[in-house]
């Protein structure tokens, strides 16, 4: 899911990095624009894969990934070490558990 988006992303974060150095105003911005197409990503992946009769908020479990992959990690962090679909994953199964319980709606209604 985020993986094909990190190979996409990791030439404009090396630019980035080579023109700017680290640190700064730069790693945020570079952050919140990863970040922000993380979701995205995220969100577009996940729509239509959820089983009919079942209420998740993509928006919420997409945030919390996003912010998961990115804890700790520097934008150099990033470029050296793109998530993985495998660690992706693990984090949507993280931020499921800390939401609670999934909503399940009877199905035809």
């Amino acid at each position: 899911m985020m993986r094909t988006y990190s190979l996409i992303l990791l030439p404009c974060l090396a630019l980035s990095l080579a023109a700017c150095g680290e640190g700064g105003v730069l790693d945020e911005s570079v952050k919140t624009t990863v970040r922000e197409q993380l979701v995205a990503t995220c969100t577009a992946t996940a729509e239509g894969q959820i089983p009919e009769g079942v209420t998740v908020d993509l928006n919420q479990v997409c945030d919390c990934v996003a912010d998961k992959v990115l804890d700790g990690k520097s934008v150099q962090d990033l470029v050296a070490n793109p998530p993985t679909s495998a660690e992706d994953l693990t984090k949507v199964r993280e931020c499921l558990k800390e939401m609670g319980p999934v909503k399940l709606n009877p199905v035809g209604t």
